[in-house]
């Protein structure tokens, strides 16, 4: 069911009338542009020239104003400056116009009082009379399912041959991009919409409107940023039970700004992250480039493979051993299964033949061709692959061969594989083929790739498709499923207390963190507040040593590194020392900590991180002092069950790590680390609104499962 904002966006890609504002007959204009893309494209309906000038261009009547056109509009394009825009937009919505399309910068992108306020004011006239609006900063949008190419973008003049992939993106120039790569894949756009500023619908909507368009089968996302973590979420999950996967290019992936962050935790999670692990956690697959992009798409938007128990590794065939090896380097880099045993060797019903084959040489996956002696073997070799259940993708790395007939037959052999099994046929040619083969390949629904890379990236998006089948996407998270120590109300009223009273960014001390962990059910170490060498050496006798002496120093978030932390005290002189110096460093300012001075067998960091527009994530790494050097984290969208969060953890190093050092007891220690993230993720669904982000550092792999000795939680 679509929403308020989309229910009825006819009049946007199914327009009656359209008018476009600022019309021009001059060549070079951009009003002259998409006036001739709109007619050459075949628009059935109304075109309205207008220009303050009136008179005729290219045979249509040009009116002075919108007011002016005899009948209803149903949607204009505007290609005028943003101080006229807003009049413009006025006189539409008197007219009764249902939709704006707005290709002027100059508003909200100035990023200047001014630009905002005239944002503002266009958003405000819109909603006043229900007109929905694209832009402003956009460069127009393309339906090729119902002939409308309303923009002034060089592939708005493109024949509208209508496909099934429909692409909503932040960045309109790159319609220009991925329009001619998903041509040379044989696949085409239905829609492209480039939503500019979103003042009015914004990527969602459109995400949206394409789960419920018959026409788009494939949906590609192009993103700079998303508003909405929840609604993508759900949005996703409806996309997945129509049918219609989902690719997603993250624009603006590196990790700039992170470092001045104060939590570990949130300079370890980055925007990057955070947008890759919500896109798997919602089945939506990612890419790095357009070209990816548009390959992953092609072989998307091709009926899926029939469901099959066999084997779905690649099959690799190659016309030079070198090549196979690249086949084989690519495949291993994004963890692609081979078909056949892992070390390439073939069985069963393809041993059998292989063994027949006189005067062959090695032949593994991937095959070398050179080793068949005679390329007629290849049709025999691929029907005993089939026989014995390799369901996978085939990729053949190619170089023109000596002979054009050569050339021909083998790719032959390989159409009329994909013809049989519906499975993916891509080429892979770095150095190209002849133009007639390369030809013969495209028209028989193979995909032909010159860059490696990007062929291996799409093969990449079609397995984690396949992966992403198998499993199941809620449209929202368990609710009530962690139950913390503490009660609720508890809970909530403590993190209150502590946080909100604090600016954003401000930070509870090691005490106050641990206290609000402990009731959120983390495992914390037993702290205790000493006020002097006597109280120390007391605690020390009650809890046993060695021990450690924090200085909780008022805006010190990190002790170490300040030298507030004394470890290993063994004895009581060595303790009285230690606290005599602690308290002249800190100069009667904070509080001093005691703790008993637990080991472990690995020192883990397990945290949250908010990311603006996404929600919050869960943190898992290898801690300690060198957390931010290990580097070795992974986010964990903070709605994910029970069942998806114990898989994250075993399979991420931290997992790996636990399994190596505890063996025995391995399992356990994973479900003392799973347990303190379901901690967590209580205490943001509970608490989220206040909280930035925690951190625990470490939390300590010891014989008795986890302890955590070190806290930090940040306002939000």
């Amino acid at each position: 069911m679509s929403s308020a904002k989309t229910a009825n966006l006819d009049a946007l890609f199914k327009p009656r009338s359209v008018a476009i504002i600022g019309a021009s007959a001059a060549a070079g204009k951009q009003g002259s542009a998409a006036l001739a893309y709109l007619r050459q494209g075949g628009f059935p309906g109304a075109i309205h020239p207008v220009n303050p000038a009136g008179g005729e261009i290219d045979g249509l009547t040009c009116y002075k104003r919108v007011s002016d056109i005899p009948g209803p509009v149903d949607c204009v394009l505007t290609v005028i400056p943003a101080a006229a825009t807003l009049e413009a937009i006025r006189e539409c919505a008197a007219k009764g116009v249902r939709a704006a399309v707005i290709g002027a910068n100059g508003f909200a992108d100035l990023n200047t009082p001014e630009g905002h306020a005239r944002e503002d004011a266009l958003r405000d006239i819109a909603r006043a009379h229900g007109m929905r609006l694209v832009g402003p900063n956009t460069n127009g949008i393309w339906n090729a399912s119902d002939r409308l190419s309303l923009g002034y973008n060089t592939s708005h003049g493109d024949p509208m041959i209508a496909g099934p992939v429909s692409v909503v993106a932040h960045s309109g120039a790159l319609f220009n991009s991925i329009a001619p790569c998903l041509r040379r894949h044989g696949a085409r756009l239905s829609k492209f919409v480039p939503v500019g500023n979103e003042a009015d619908l914004d990527m969602l909507d459109f995400f949206e409107y394409f789960i419920e368009d018959e026409a788009t089968r494939v949906i590609g996302l192009i993103v700079e940023g998303l508003s909405d973590g929840e609604r993508f979420r759900a949005l996703a999950a409806r996309s997945r039970a129509a049918g219609k996967p989902v690719v997603a290019l993250k624009l603006g992936r590196s990790e700039a700004g992170a470092g001045s962050a104060l939590a570990h935790s949130s300079r370890l999670a980055g925007s990057a992250r955070a947008y890759a692990a919500l896109f798997e956690s919602c089945g939506v697959t990612q890419v790095s480039s357009i070209e990816a992009l548009a390959g992953a798409a092609a072989l998307l938007s091709a009926p899926p493979p029939p469901s099959a128990s066999g084997d779905r590794g690649l099959v690799c065939i190659t016309t030079s051993g070198g090549g196979g090896s690249l086949l084989a380097d690519q495949a291993a880099d994004r963890g692609i299964a081979l078909a056949g045993a892992p070390d390439g060797t073939w069985g069963g019903e393809t041993a059998r033949v292989i063994e027949g084959f006189k005067g062959a040489g090695l032949i593994r996956n991937p095959v070398d061709g050179g080793n068949l002696a005679g390329w007629a073997r290849l049709e025999t070799l691929l029907h005993a692959i089939e026989a014995d259940g390799h369901d996978g993708p085939l990729v053949m790395f190619s170089h023109m061969l000596p002979q054009e007939s050569v050339d021909r037959t083998a790719a032959d052999y390989l159409i009329s594989r994909r013809q049989r099994t519906g499975l993916p046929l891509v080429v892979v040619a770095p150095g190209g083929l002849r133009p007639a083969i390369e030809a013969h390949y495209r028209d028989n629904g193979a995909l032909v790739f010159g860059d490696i890379a990007s062929c291996f990236d799409s093969l990449d998006a079609w397995r984690q498709e396949r992966v992403f089948e198998a499993r199941e996407f809620e449209a929202r998270g368990p609710e009530g499923i962690c139950e913390p120590v503490a009660s609720e109300p508890d809970l909530q009223a403590a993190v209150e207390a502590a946080l909100g009273g604090l600016g954003a960014g401000a930070f509870l001390s090691e005490l106050e963190s641990a206290k609000l962990l402990r009731m959120a059910g983390a495992p914390m170490v037993e702290t205790r507040v000493v006020a002097s060498q006597d109280e120390a050496i007391a605690a020390a006798g009650a809890c046993g040593f060695p021990v450690v002496l924090k200085g909780l120093a008022p805006g010190v978030a990190h002790k170490h590194d300040a030298g507030l932390v004394m470890l290993g005290l063994s004895d009581e002189a060595a303790l009285g020392a230690a606290f005599a110096d602690l308290a002249q460093r800190m100069a009667g300012q904070g509080t001093i900590i005691l703790q008993p001075m637990a080991r472990g067998r690995a020192e883990l960091i397990l945290g949250s991180s908010h990311e603006e527009g996404l929600g919050h994530f869960l943190l898992l790494g290898l801690g300690g002092v060198n957390a931010e050097l290990f580097n070795s984290t992974i986010l964990i969208p903070a709605f994910v069950d029970d069942e998806r969060l114990r898989g994250l953890v075993a399979a991420s190093v931290a997992g790996r790590l636990i399994a190596r050092v505890a063996p025995a007891d391995g399992q356990a220690v994973l479900e003392g680390v799973v347990q303190t993230l379901r901690a967590l993720r209580g205490l943001l669904q509970q608490c989220g609104d206040l909280i930035g982000s925690v951190d625990i550092n470490p939390l300590l792999v010891t014989q008795a499962g986890c302890l955590a000795v070190d806290a930090l939680v940040i306002r939000r």
